[in-house]
């Protein structure tokens, strides 16, 4: 509960440091007001956005936008911006465990690649900053405005990773008129507690300050459990290592796990006999394991309005902290019930249960995730005609994390580290020259200059065998753009916008490493050394002095771009208007990793170099925006046209083949042993493994989508979207197969990542785009009932669908009849990269008094309890990812003053 309390503490000050505050005397126009309620009571409140960084209304905007407000966040439980994905058209979010960084998909396109060398295909901004690591996007959100997601390109205004669209997180503005606050609390299963609130200052009648934070700790809904069986148990508590045994030695078909059952390197592992038995599960307490929530986060705002200046100042200082067990894959049981014990069997052969929110682990998940903030806005007026705007913004985040990578499912233990050093930190400036609002020309010109540094120091750990320790100390990134953007009045409704962007990105990477550890060359303990390595410390392969040989990552890129728009929007009357645009969008190419292997049968050094090509997009979209019946009722429909080129797809597999000195294996994929049980060892032609990114040739994706907002009564109001996507790989695209090849062709680890085999060479044109369903629904009612000196009951009902699609892009099922794929077509079905289609239901009911000074309300997310896969990876016949979480449901209370 500590960092509730921190919360807590921070809320005291606050409202102890409001009770000092001077009341405004003076009323002034609120710059960052977004709602003006309308006389109709049956109308809809006028909603601002800056989808053109001036201030323009929603349904006046000729971009396709959606604006969501703090209580739309509130009532959909919304924490961070992964939860916002159901309520925006055409966005998927996921989750890549191993970065624990989300990973965002809007119609169609995203990024796979969010380590240090990746960049996102949708720009996440901080009240107008651009924020470059994803896991920056999981700060938690509160006392916010407004968020505002663009779709389609927006390379013009804001340029660099926004290829397809942005997404901007605005803030609760200070305020001149009051002081006043309010808190919030929840309680829910799994334990949540969640506590946020906010106090706002007037100190004078030109400066207001305003306090906000917000704290949430939950516990693990996953069904945990330590294993003493694995290779590695250094993690692991004498209450695990001491479990009751279960047999004397593994192939005895006894026990719940692969390594209960099938340890094929137990009998030789060490020489504690005690090691050598099999030994129960010991399940993991709730409160630290993956999956659980323990987060906190304080935000502090100034705005500086002088009444008799030309100018006002708006500072943002932010902290949020993450202190969880991160999350970690999970096996998709549903997919795989009932899957014959000849193909693999289900989770009934696999783990304790036939669940699929349940891990077996011998590394506990650990995340520590600091990032400050800090962001500052200054609007100066010339003239009566000119203005400058200047953005500034600052990001620091440091970060390290462990995280189990097997988990349980295969006898070759493994784990994955970042330590303290791990981080990454930049700054960005931008300088704005506006016109004003009134003449027959608007426009607006600037630059931005952006420079990130990223550390990394981590490493990947084979508890068998090879280590390798990552020492990135200075990979950077510099970008800078000169940009334009111009709406002239042709006529009094028809409108003519152009822009123009000019980006020169480089990026570089200055004195990184890649250390290697294996048996081989001494570093690590040796075959079946499994007792020397659980004598030695946790952080006994954290140091790369102990490493034997390196190889560099020096590395350079540059690329330069040009992206434009051109767009005509007409006014069909004072209530309807349609537009239309084409525009451009750009991401940057990426240096990668370079490797540089030594054959150690010969000495000699091959270099392997993993740079791949800037992605681009060309959009055509035409639109419509109206509101009807005086008011109560806005349409937005578009239809989008998107040419993409050379996406960028990052995946694990073979730049090339080395030999290497390693163990000479059997059929079944076990070493050979001497008859001194040591394996037998001998050159062998071995794949050189990376994580690298590669370019698809073209892509073309094209879609509709209409939004709706109603009011059909008083009490009432209807909200929500529809959309059809058909997102496609439309040219030929030869690559190797990469989706579980050593299942579906029964072929060794080392034939199924050889660049070199022609069994493995597929062309993927015609495939769809991963995470991209081809229908989608989202339908929000709520209901006000007037109970007179009683006050207000709200009631809120919420179905959100998705057709199914492909959770990669490989399609599996596509490939059935092009490809020597050895397990039957049935055996596919349990392991494919289907996602079905889902149906998720929210609700809620709240209750208000009169005064509306305080409210309670009981409420319950994913009530259908829908098992949703959002990131897939699959090995050895077993689908696993990322899932959202299960049923929840609670409490909420608030008050304000």
């Amino acid at each position: 509960m500590h960092n509730i309390n921190k919360i807590t503490l921070a809320m005291v000050f606050g409202l102890a440091f409001s009770a000092h505050g001077q009341e405004a005397t003076t009323e002034q126009a609120d710059t960052s007001a977004q709602t003006e309620a309308t006389e109709d009571e049956l109308g809809l409140e006028v909603i601002s956005v800056t989808a053109t960084k001036r201030k323009t209304k929603l349904m006046e905007t000729p971009v396709a936008i959606s604006a969501l407000s703090e209580a739309q966040l509130k009532q959909n439980g919304v924490n961070n911006v992964k939860d916002i994905a159901n309520l925006v058209p055409g966005l998927d979010i996921s989750t890549a465990t191993d970065q624990s960084a989300p990973v965002i998909s809007m119609r169609g396109v995203r990024s796979t690649n969010i380590t240090e060398l990746g960049d996102p295909a949708v720009g996440v901004h901080l009240d107008g900053v651009y924020s470059p690591r994803m896991q920056g996007a999981l700060a938690l959100m509160y006392d916010v405005d407004r968020v505002e997601a663009l779709r389609g390109p927006q390379g013009t205004l804001f340029g660099r990773n926004s290829t397809v669209g942005s997404i901007n997180v605005i803030s609760a503005k200070p305020k001149f008129e009051a002081t006043y606050g309010g808190v919030n609390v929840e309680a829910g299963k799994y334990k949540s507690r969640v506590i946020d609130g906010f106090v706002n200052v007037p100190l004078s009648d030109d400066f207001a300050i305003r306090v906000a934070a917000k704290g949430l700790q939950r516990d693990s809904y996953l069904e945990g459990y330590y294993d003493p069986n694995q290779y590695d148990t250094r993690w692991l508590s004498d209450e695990v290592l001491s479990a009751p045994v279960i047999s004397e030695d593994s192939y005895q078909d006894i026990g719940s796990t692969v390594t209960q059952r099938e340890n094929w390197w137990i009998d030789a592992a060490g020489t504690d006999p005690e090691a050598q038995k099999v030994r129960a599960l010991t399940p993991a307490s709730k409160d630290n394991f993956y999956n659980n929530a323990d987060e906190y986060s304080f935000r502090i705002s100034t705005l500086w309005a002088p009444l008799d200046g030309n100018f006002s100042n708006h500072t943002v200082f932010q902290q949020y902290v993450n202190r969880s067990g991160g999350n970690i894959d999970l096996v998709n049981c549903d997919k795989l019930r009932g899957r014959p014990a000849e193909y693999g069997g289900d989770c009934n052969n696999l783990l304790p249960s036939d669940n699929t929110y349940q891990a077996v682990v011998n590394v506990p998940g650990e995340l520590n995730l600091d990032i400050t903030y800090l962001r500052n806005t200054l609007n100066y007026n010339l003239n009566d005609e000119l203005s400058v705007v200047w953005l500034l913004g600052y990001e620091d985040m440091e970060r390290s994390s462990q995280q189990d990578s097997e988990i349980g499912l295969d006898p070759w233990d493994g784990a994955i580290y970042f330590l303290d050093g791990t981080g990454a930190t930049s700054y960005s400036t931008e300088l704005q020259l506006q016109s004003d609002e009134y003449g027959d020309l608007i426009w607006i010109a600037g630059v931005n200059y952006f420079h990130e540094k990223t550390t990394t120091l981590g490493y990947y750990d084979n508890a068998m065998d090879d280590k390798a320790f990552w020492d990135q100390p200075d990979r950077s990134t510099d970008a800078l753009a000169v940009f334009g953007q111009a709406t002239y009045n042709l006529s009094k409704d028809l409108h003519l916008t152009l822009g123009y962007r000019y980006s020169d990105e480089t990026k570089e990477d200055v004195g990184g490493r890649t250390y290697r550890c294996s048996n081989a060359d001494g570093c690590a303990p040796g075959w079946f050394g499994r007792t020397i390595l659980n004598d030695l410390p946790t952080d006994a392969f954290e140091d790369p002095s102990i490493y034997p040989s390196y190889f560099a990552n020096d590395n350079k890129g540059s690329w330069t771009h040009h992206d434009f728009r051109v767009g005509l929007d007409y006014d069909i009357s004072a209530n309807t208007m349609v537009y239309s645009y084409i525009a451009s969008g750009f991401k940057a190419g990426g240096i990668g990793d370079v490797y540089e292997v030594v054959n150690d049968r010969t000495g000699d050094t091959t270099r392997f170099e993993t740079q791949f090509d800037p992605e681009e997009v060309l959009t055509w979209e035409i639109g419509a925006k109206s509101s009807l019946l005086n008011n109560s009722l806005n349409l937005q429909a578009v239809f989008f046209y998107t040419d993409y080129t050379d996406m960028q797809y990052a995946s694990v597999g073979s730049i090339g083949n080395v030999e290497r000195l390693s163990s000479v294996e059997d059929e079944e994929g076990r070493p050979i042993l001497d008859e001194n049980g040591q394996p037998v060892l001998d050159f062998q032609n071995q794949p050189v493994i990376a994580y690298y990114t590669q370019n698809v040739p073209g892509s073309t994706i094209k879609g509709i989508e209409l939004e709706f907002d109603w009011k059909p009564y008083a009490g009432g109001r209807i909200t929500g979207y529809a959309t059809w996507t058909d997102a496609k790989v439309t040219e030929d695209w030869i690559t190797k197969w990469d989706y579980d090849p050593e299942y579906l062709f029964n072929m060794s680890y080392e034939e199924s990542i050889d660049p070199t085999n022609d069994v493995l060479t597929t062309n993927l044109n015609g495939n769809n785009m991963a995470m991209t369903p081809r229908f989608t629904a989202n339908v929000s009612y709520t209901h006000t009932v007037n109970l007179g000196n009683y006050g207000y009951l709200h009631g809120w009902f919420n179905v959100n669908w998705k057709d199914k699609s492909y959770t990669t892009i490989w399609n599996l099922d596509k490939h059935l009849d092009d490809m020597d794929f050895v397990v039957p077509d049935e055996a596919t079905t349990y392991m494919n990269d289907t996602r079905d289609s889902f149906a998720m239901v929210n609700a809620s009911v709240k209750y208000e008094p009169l005064s509306q000074g305080w409210y309670a309300e009981v409420f319950v997310n994913n009530a259908s309890d829908e098992l949703v896969q959002y990131w897939n990876n699959t090995s050895k016949g077993i689908g696993k990812g990322s899932f959202g979480m299960p049923r929840y449901y609670g409490v909420r209370a608030g008050f304000s003053f």
